[in-house]
C-alpha cells in the first residue's frame, strides 16, 4: 500500500502495534471502524490522509453520500443497463478475461477476487475462488454494481479512473461504511489514448499485501499490450487483404507461414489453404520453378524480378520482390515475397504512357470537304477493332488522327502507345516491340524487358513510319498480327495480347512492295482500313482557320497577347505550297509570334521566313495618304515606285533614319525595307 496512511496515537484509539497497511495488518475490525469514525468526526484529522484520498472525501461530502450505509443494493444497474454496459465493453472483456484468469492462478486461496470494471465504474466481471466470491457478495462487490464517487463515495475504482493512475485504498480510507472491511488495488486500462476501464484486486483488509498494486498494474499493462498487438495485427490483415499485390511469408525451411487472399488468387490456389505447406511441395515438381525456390529458401534479395511459375497446368507470369527476414533466432528467419501480376503492371504502365493520347476529333481543325470526309470515315471505323493504315505526307497530322480514333473507340480507357519505327535503330526495334527475356543478348536488363505489344494490351498501338520497318522484322510483326500473341526475344512462351494496330507512313507502300522493300501480306493485314490524309496545299481554304487556331494556342503557351495576321500575310500563306504541311505552318506561326514586333504579323515577315519573292508583297502606300499613324496605311492600295520612294524618304527623315522604326511605320519587315532602300540607292 502507498505510504502516508494515517497514524496518530492521540486521535486514534488503537493498540501501540498498529501497523502500516503495506505490511500485514494487526489492526482489529473494531479499531479500523473507530479510525473511520474519527476521520468523519474530525476534519483536521482527515488532512493527514493522502491528498487524493482527502480530496475524494471532500467531494463525497459535497455529493451528499450517506457514509453510514451498509448496503448498496439501490446502486445496481438494471438488466437493460448492464446488458448495454457489457455490449459496449465487449472487446475489453474478450481481451481482459484471459488475463484475469491467469492472475487468479497466482492469488487463488489468498482471499482476493479479481475485478474488471468499465470507465463508468460498473463492475463487469468478478472472478475468484469460492471463499473469496462468497466474501465479495457480503461486501456488495458483485457484477452490475456501480461504484462511482457520487454514489458510494471514496473507493479505489473511481479514483483510479479519474486520476488515470494505479492506486490502493485501505479499509478506513473508504468513505462509506459498506467498504471499510475491504482493501483494493486498481490500475487503469488505457487504449487509444483514453481510459476504457480498470482492473483490480480486492480482499478483506487484513489480507492486504504490498505486492497487490504491482500485480494489478502488470495485469493492466498486459491487457493494454494485447489490445495494441491485436490492433496492429488487424491493421496488418486489413492492409494485406486490401493490397493489389500478393504477399507470402515463408520460414527458413520454405514452409509457408502467411499468405493473403490476393496471393492465393494470383498463384491459383483458390480456396485451398496452403499455409503450413512447403514451397518444395507446391512448386518443386516442375524443375522450371527452381529459380523461384532458390530465391525463397536461400534468403536472396530481389526487386521486381520477372518470373514464370508453373503450378499444375497453369503458368503464372508475375514480378516478385523477395526480402529476407533476419533474426538472431534462426527459427524466426525466412523471406517475405511480394507478387505482382505482370498483366496488371503492364496495364498500369501502359495507362501512364498512354496519357499521350490527348487529341480528339475536336482538335482536327478544318472545313474542307476532303478533310471532313477523312474525319467521318475515321470516326466510323474507330468503333471496330480492324487494323488501320494512315497514308499521307509528313506533317499532315496522322498522329492526331490516330489519337483521336483511340479516344473515340471502346478502348479509350486503356493504353495508347506510339512508337516511331524510323527513329529506332534496326537492332532495337524487335526488343522494343516484343520485349526480351533476361540474358537474351549482351546488355539485356536483368529480369528482361516488357515490349510495347504487352504494354498496349487491351489498348491501341500506333506504329508510325511503318514503311521503315526492316523486312526480317516484318515477318515477326505479321505473325503477331495473325496469332494475336507475342514471344519475347530469348523466350519460348507465347503471351496473348489484344491490341488494335494503327499504322502510318508517308511512303508509297505499293511502290515499296514493287521494289521488294515491304511485304505485301503485311500491307494487306495492316491496311484493312486505309485512310489518306490530304496535304495542306489541297485544302487551302482551311489555312486561315488553322492559322487563327495555332496563333491562339501559341500566344497562350508563350503568355503573349493574341496576335493577328494582316490580310497580305494571310495571302502569303495561301500562295505558299507547304511541303511540310500543317507541321510547317505551325512552326512558321510559332516563329512569327516570337520574332515579329507589335500585335500584327505582316506579310514581310512571312515572305522573309518562307523565302518568298517581293512580288507577292503589296507596295507601300503613297505620300498623300500619310496620316498621324503611318502604320495604319499599310493595307492601302498599291502606288507607283515614285510615290513609294517619296514615302520611304519622308518616313526615314521623320524617324531620324531609324530603320527599325521606319519599317514598323511602313508595315514591312526590316529585310524588306533594306531591299527597297537598295532598290532606290538610299543605303
Amino acid at each position: 500500500m502507498p505510504k502516508g496512511i494515517l497514524y496518530d496515537e492521540q486521535a486514534i484509539a488503537g493498540p501501540k502495534n498498529f501497523l502500516h497497511p503495506e505490511t500485514k495488518s494487526l489492526v482489529s475490525w473494531k479499531e479500523v471502524k473507530q479510525v473511520w469514525k474519527n476521520l468523519h468526526a474530525n476534519p483536521e484529522l482527515r488532512k493527514k490522509l493522502r491528498p487524493e484520498i482527502n480530496d475524494s472525501w471532500e467531494r463525497s461530502y459535497l455529493y451528499n453520500v450517506p457514509h453510514d450505509m451498509r448496503e448498496i443494493t439501490h446502486h445496481f444497474c438494471s438488466k437493460s443497463e448492464f446488458k448495454i454496459a457489457l455490449e459496449n465493453s465487449k472487446y475489453l472483456m474478450e481481451t481482459a478475461i484471459p488475463v484475469m484468469e491467469r492472475l487468479l492462478e497466482f492469488v487463488k486461496g489468498t482471499g482476493f477476487v479479481v475485478a474488471l470494471c468499465d470507465v463508468n465504474c460498473v463492475s463487469l466481471k468478478i472472478i475468484g475462488d469460492k471463499d473469496s466470491l462468497d466474501w465479495s457478495k457480503r461486501a456488495n462487490l458483485v457484477e452490475g454494481t456501480i461504484w462511482t464517487e457520487e454514489k458510494v463515495g471514496t473507493n479505489g475504482l473511481p479514483l483510479c479512473i479519474s486520476l488515470v493512475k494505479p492506486i490502493s485504498v485501505y479499509a478506513y480510507e473508504h468513505f462509506g461504511l459498506v467498504s471499510i472491511m475491504a482493501a483494493s488495488s486498481f490500475a487503469p486500462i488505457v487504449y487509444n489514448g483514453r481510459v476504457i476501464g480498470s482492473i483490480g484486486m480486492v480482499a478483506p483488509y487484513e489480507r492486504v499485501s504490498h505486492h497487490t498494486l504491482g500485480m494489478s498494474v502488470a495485469a493492466a499493462d498486459h491487457i493494454q499490450s494485447t489490445m495494441v498487438l491485436n490492433r496492429i495485427s488487424k491493421y496488418h490483415q486489413v492492409i494485406t487483404d486490401s493490397m493489389s499485390d500478393g504477399v507470402m511469408v515463408a520460414d527458413i525451411n520454405g514452409t509457408i507461414t502467411y499468405m493473403n487472399d490476393k496471393c492465393a488468387m494470383i498463384l491459383g490456389f483458390g480456396s485451398n489453404n496452403v499455409i503450413g505447406s512447403t514451397i518444395h511441395s507446391i512448386f518443386g515438381k516442375n524443375p522450371k520453378n527452381q529459380f523461384f525456390i532458390n530465391l525463397v529458401t536461400q534468403g536472396q534479395t530481389v526487386t521486381d524480378d520477372y518470373v514464370v511459375l508453373y503450378h499444375g497446368k497453369n503458368q503464372v507470369r508475375c514480378h516478385i520482390t523477395c526480402t529476407p527476414l533476419h533474426s538472431s533466432n534462426p527459427t524466426d528467419m525466412g523471406s517475405v515475397i511480394i507478387f505482382r501480376e505482370s498483366d496488371r503492371i503492364n496495364t498500369i504502365v501502359g495507362k501512364w504512357i498512354g496519357r499521350s493520347a490527348k487529341m480528339t476529333f475536336a482538335d482536327v481543325i478544318g472545313k474542307n470537304s476532303k478533310i471532313q470526309e477523312t474525319i467521318n470515315i475515321a470516326k466510323t471505323t474507330s468503333q471496330s477493332d480492324s487494323n488501320v493504315l494512315l497514308l499521307g505526307e509528313s506533317g499532315t497530322g496522322k498522329d492526331i488522327i490516330a489519337q483521336a480514333m483511340h479516344n473515340e473507340s471502346p478502348r479509350k480507357n486503356n493504353p495508347f502507345l506510339a512508337i516511331n519505327c524510323a527513329a529506332l535503330p534496326r537492332e532495337l526495334i524487335a526488343s522494343e516491340l516484343f520485349g526480351y527475356e533476361e540474358g537474351a543478348f549482351t546488355g539485356a536488363k536483368k529480369g528482361g524487358n516488357v515490349g510495347k505489344f504487352e504494354l498496349a494490351n487491351q489498348g491501341t498501338l500506333f506504329l508510325d513510319e511503318i514503311g521503315d520497318v526492316p523486312l526480317d522484322l516484318q515477318v515477326s510483326l505479321l505473325r503477331v498480327l495473325e496469332e494475336k500473341s507475342v514471344m519475347r526475344l530469348g523466350g519460348n512462351n507465347l503471351i496473348p495480347v489484344n491490341v488494335r494496330i494503327i499504322a502510318a507512313t508517308n511512303k508509297n507502300l505499293e511502290e515499296e512492295i514493287a521494289r521488294n522493300r515491304f511485304r505485301s501480306d503485311l500491307y494487306y493485314r495492316l491496311g484493312v482500313i486505309r485512310l489518306t490524309i490530304p496535304p495542306l496545299r489541297n485544302r487551302r481554304d482551311d489555312i486561315p482557320l488553322l492559322a487563327e487556331h495555332f496563333l491562339r494556342l501559341i500566344c497562350q503557351r508563350f503568355g503573349q497577347p493574341l496576335k493577328r495576321m494582316t490580310p497580305q500575310a494571310i495571302q502569303a500563306l495561301l500562295n505558299y505550297q507547304w511541303p511540310g504541311n500543317i507541321r510547317e505552318l505551325q512552326n512558321v506561326l510559332e516563329g512569327a509570334v516570337q520574332l515579329s514586333p507589335g500585335e500584327e504579323i505582316d506579310n514581310g515577315f512571312i515572305a522573309n521566313y518562307l523565302g518568298l519573292e517581293d512580288s507577292v508583297l503589296p507596295a507601300i502606300p503613297a505620300v498623300q495618304e500619310i496620316q498621324a499613324e503611318p502604320a495604319a496605311l499599310k493595307d492601302k492600295p498599291e502606288q507607283t515606285s515614285e510615290d513609294e520612294l517619296l514615302m520611304i524618304e519622308k518616313i526615314l527623315k521623320k524617324n531620324k533614319y531609324n530603320k527599325s522604326k521606319t519599317a514598323e511605320d511602313l508595315g514591312i519587315s526590316r529585310q524588306c525595307l533594306y531591299r527597297r532602300l537598295h532598290k532606290y540607292n538610299l543605303l
